[in-house]
């Protein structure tokens, strides 16, 4: 790359977003230049667990299951309450499904679809992990000659000459022109101040204890670079969170029993886990423990096990695993990360709940399993495993990881990165975690932030080429 270059499109980034993004500018004949700020190519995209949100794809036609983009639609505005702009979620739904064929048709292996609690039909969509999305993917943009990669550059400005954005400069002191530049810089989930300015509900519910998910170049680049052109934003609180604790995750085994501080349940413990964030955000001091018996513990002695009893089947590796064996689970008592109790009433008064509300809790629920429908929430039968053999176990959960940051700059069904006075900004492009208009109030679905990174991935890319091949 020379300070003289000038390419079609340039791509900031390459996570999944950027890479789609530039894999449909190259499929349309232009030259692309994918600039990182990490010495490695994926960005946060290599470390999640694979899974993509989709309907009506052919991957669920094999097993049976009938569902389509306005399936999607309908269930995403009503989850969100009609928070997100229909133009742009029904891209988001149509879309969805085609692109998991564009991925798999460009090598991506899709092993597996599930179907998660609270969830209408199996739309997520397993790959094995994050690495195996993203190497097919950079192994196709191999075969483009027009593409050039620079790694280590961080973009410091959107250059941009009368309201229009005509290419970037690095932090070393390159300045590269392009017809249009595609942000795909990822979330923010690194950057404290940023969060605490769009999520703070995140910072008050950890009690000072948030973690994140992501990597260290997740610092919100978006926004420092839509504030340069003058972009509007919006997202205040939207993203996904997951719990933390010596047994907690985004994926918990259908067989727990949760309570909320005042011993009560309150939700399908096998609720999908965008669910779970918005039950366990809504109790009291944001904290819950999940009870098992002996009996349920001595019952699962291998990582094997457990995963059996996860909520649904899924291929990838789920970190962690050991800690819900029988052995792990006493190790974790030894050390006095997970309470036990001879008698319930005790176990309460170890974890702060009042004992009475917990016994009566406990004898409803087991009156539910031994009339094997789950009265109060619905669990299916099939998870619902007595609490009744002491001793009992409890291990807290608490809305602590930071995973998907929905925060950022506003973009049109076009995926053109939208001014504060409600015009596109000519040239500029954004999809993925940088966008704070694709996802609600409430994170849909398992896959969610994957298929919206893919699908505005794509759009993004194809009207970058468009404009620029064009002549615009």
């Amino acid at each position: 790359m020379s300070d003289a270059a000038r390419y079609d499109v340039i791509v900031i980034g390459s996570g999944v977003a950027g890479t789609c993004a530039a894999i449909e500018a190259l499929e349309a004949g232009a030259s692309v230049l994918m600039l990182d700020g990490d010495a490695k190519m994926g960005g946060s995209s290599r470390i999640t667990s694979g899974v993509i949100m989709g309907a009506g794809t052919r991957f669920q036609e094999a097993r049976g299951v009938k569902d389509d983009g306005q399936a999607l639609y309908d269930y995403y505005m009503a989850v969100n309450r009609h928070s997100v702009q229909p133009s742009v979620a029904r891209r988001l739904c149509n879309e969805a499904g085609p692109t998991i064929h564009w991925l798999a048709d460009r090598g991506v292996e899709i092993q597996d679809i599930f179907l998660a609690g609270g969830e209408p039909a199996p739309r997520g969509h397993v790959v094995d992990g994050g690495e195996a999305l993203m190497d097919p993917l950079h192994g196709w943009l191999q075969k483009f000659d027009k593409l050039d990669v620079a790694l280590n550059s961080y973009v410091e400005r959107l250059l941009h000459k009368d309201g229009v954005v005509t290419g970037v400069a690095t932090a070393d002191g390159y300045e590269v022109e392009a017809a249009a530049v595609v942000m795909a810089t990822g979330g923010m989930a690194a950057n404290l101040d940023l969060i605490a300015q769009w999520h703070p509900h995140a910072i008050g519910d950890a009690q000072g204890k948030l973690r994140y998910a992501h990597l260290e170049t997740a610092r919100g680049d978006g926004i420092r670079l839509g504030s340069q052109v003058g972009a509007q934003f919006e997202g205040t609180g939207r993203g996904s969170r997951s719990t933390v604790g010596p047994l907690a995750g985004a994926y918990l085994p259908g067989y727990i029993m949760v309570v909320n501080r005042l011993g009560r349940r309150f939700y399908d413990e096998t609720s999908a886990y965008a669910l779970t964030e918005v039950r366990m955000s809504a109790q009291p001091g944001c904290v819950s423990h999940l009870i098992i018996d002996e009996a349920t513990k001595t019952s699962v002695k291998t990582t094997a096990d457990v995963a059996k009893y996860l909520k649904f089947v899924i291929n990838v590796a789920v970190p962690g695993l050991r800690n819900w064996t029988s052995d792990g689970i006493d190790e974790l008592v030894a050390v006095g990360a997970i309470k036990k109790a001879d008698t319930l009433e005790a176990l309460a008064a170890l974890i702060g709940v009042p004992p009475a509300n917990l016994v009566g809790t406990v004898e409803r629920y087991n009156g539910h399993v031994a009339a094997g429908e789950d009265r109060d929430y619905l669990k299916k039968g099939a998870w619902l495993r007595p609490v009744s053999t002491p001793p009992y176990y409890a291990s807290p959960l608490a809305m602590s990881v930071m995973g998907v940051t929905g925060a950022g700059v506003r973009i049109d069904h076009d995926a053109c990165v939208m001014h504060e006075t409600s015009r596109a900004i000519p040239g500029l492009y954004a999809a993925g975690e940088c966008v704070g208009s694709v996802m609600g109030d409430v994170y849909v679905g398992s896959g969610n932030s994957l298929a919206a990174c893919s699908v505005f991935g794509r759009v993004a890319g194809r009207n970058a080429a468009a404009r620029a091949l064009k002549g615009e």
